[in-house]
């Protein structure tokens, strides 16, 4: 950090580095009615917040990356190499104090759940800020959401993975740990995790009981990084995710093109398991996975304690030495997260079975 001559709370200036990655809050509407991602959107968020009223704006210096130009719904684990490469070549030139990455909602949970998994052992803060609507709107909360991460950046909040937002149904502020962010629900514009801390107040008692709360649920300490994350050279994109409804045909799948499954479980954690030679049950698919050299795992569910038949018949499904896996207690944004990483940078059976079991940065939430 560098000492500059303007005034604040304290001499100190503090440096961000702000990538602005794409999505509504990178986005203005164009000539056709429809939004779009523009080049200055970084620029206008960074001037946004130094002409504000926070006890910040004088003492934090922002430096903004290229645009990426990427709209979340268009986000690939190829775009994600692409974001990390951009945090990694500046985050080597320039020591800095945080990282906003302004980032579109549809995948927001997805890309904050890789990056506290991959970034688990950060040394600085670094925030996903998003917006409901285009910043031009009266009723976008992305410069909210923005001089958030700022201010927590400013009042020295504990280094790791967040996700700032302003709920549009309450008008309250959460601050969430990436980990365990949860996609937005369909006709909702607010987002939910499992020890979100909620901001009382914006002032400075409001920001203390707050990041007091975070270091309380989230000590550093219990971070536990799998991987270094200079490893990654590229991210996998050989999982498929599947969600199960009444009449689904795996058929319909070429699971040669994957190296894992992630398969999403009914509410009771179940499965359809009625028949081996039925293109419509998992027993059926997960045969024809095994003997493709992919693996299947069943999540959220649990082959432990009082199960239903089908659940029991799914966990003695095997073939070709491959069985039906179970992964319990994570979101599904973080279950296909930590399948992505495991496929990317495991390079054993074994070494990736200990990482889906080991915990980096709470994203175990039951």
């Amino acid at each position: 950090m560098r000492r500059f001559d303007k005034k604040g709370e304290d001499d100190i200036m503090k440096r961000i580095l702000l990538i602005p990655v794409g999505g509504t809050i990178c986005t203005a509407l164009t000539g056709h009615g429809t939004r779009a991602v523009y080049e200055s959107a970084g620029l206008q968020l960074k001037s946004d917040f130094l002409s504000s009223e926070s006890p910040f704006a004088a003492q934090i210096e922002i430096d903004t990356a290229e645009n990426l130009m990427i709209l979340s719904e268009n986000m690939t684990p190829e775009c994600w190499d692409r974001m990390l490469s951009v945090y990694r070549e500046k985050t080597a030139q320039q020591s800095y104090d945080g990282v906003i990455l302004a980032h579109g909602t549809d995948t927001l949970a997805y890309s904050a759940s890789l990056l506290a998994m991959l970034l688990a052992d950060t040394d600085i803060p670094i925030f996903l800020v998003s917006s409901c609507l285009p910043l031009s709107s009266p009723k976008a909360n992305g410069t909210d959401n923005f001089r958030c991460a700022a201010e927590c950046i400013g009042y020295g909040i504990e280094p790791n993975v967040y996700v700032p937002y302003r709920n549009v149904s309450d008008g309250v502020m959460y601050l969430h740990l990436g980990s365990r962010l949860r996609q937005c629900a369909g006709y909702s514009d607010d987002f939910f995790s499992v020890g979100a801390v909620a901001f009382a107040s914006s002032d400075k008692d409001g920001y203390a009981r707050a990041l007091a709360c975070v270091k309380e649920r989230f000590p550093s300490e219990k971070r536990r990084p799998a991987f270094d994350g200079k490893r990654v050279s590229s991210l996998s994109a050989r999982v498929l995710k599947l969600t199960p409804y009444v009449g689904m045909d795996y058929d319909a799948y070429d699971v040669s093109r994957f190296d894992a499954v992630l398969h999403g479980a009914y509410h009771s954690g179940t499965a359809c398991a009625e028949s081996e030679i039925d293109c419509r049950s998992l027993r059926h698919f997960a045969d024809r996975c095994a003997r493709a050299g992919v693996d299947v795992y069943l999540s959220p569910s649990k082959a432990e304690g009082e199960v239903y038949e089908s659940v029991r018949l799914l966990s003695k499904q095997e073939a070709c030495g491959r069985p039906i896996r179970f992964l319990y207690g994570f979101t599904d944004e973080a279950a296909y997260a930590k399948l992505v990483l495991a496929y990317s940078l495991c390079e054993t059976d074994g070494e990736r079975e200990r990482f889906l079991k080991e915990e980096c940065n709470f994203e175990r939430i039951v």
